[in-house]
């Protein structure tokens, strides 16, 4: 599959080629359509910018919410950082 359909971390911004399916090129003429079937699968949160990336909903959390001055906030925190060994979330953090 990757072989046919070569992506990296972003297939969003694959271009479709003559050779493509059907299907794979809707898929990426359609990418906000795709993407409110899409969840994401956090893990260990090493791989999602916690403020930056819409894991928690189609928008960021920096979009999402209301911040007087977001230029405090630190947008390469992944949600590992928020993420305590007991794999809970560590609230003096949030």
């Amino acid at each position: 599959m990757l072989a046919k359909y070569p992506i990296n971390e972003n297939f969003f911004l694959a271009l479709p080629r003559k050779s493509d399916s059907w299907v794979w090129k809707c898929i990426l003429r359609n990418p906000h359509q795709f993407r409110k079937g899409l969840r994401w699968k956090v893990g260990d949160g090493t791989n999602i910018k916690f403020w930056s990336n819409g894991w928690c909903d189609d928008r960021s959390l920096v979009d999402l919410i209301v911040v007087a001055d977001d230029a405090h906030l630190d947008l390469s925190l992944t949600v590992t950082h928020f993420i305590l060994p007991t794999k809970e979330w560590d609230i003096v953090k949030l």
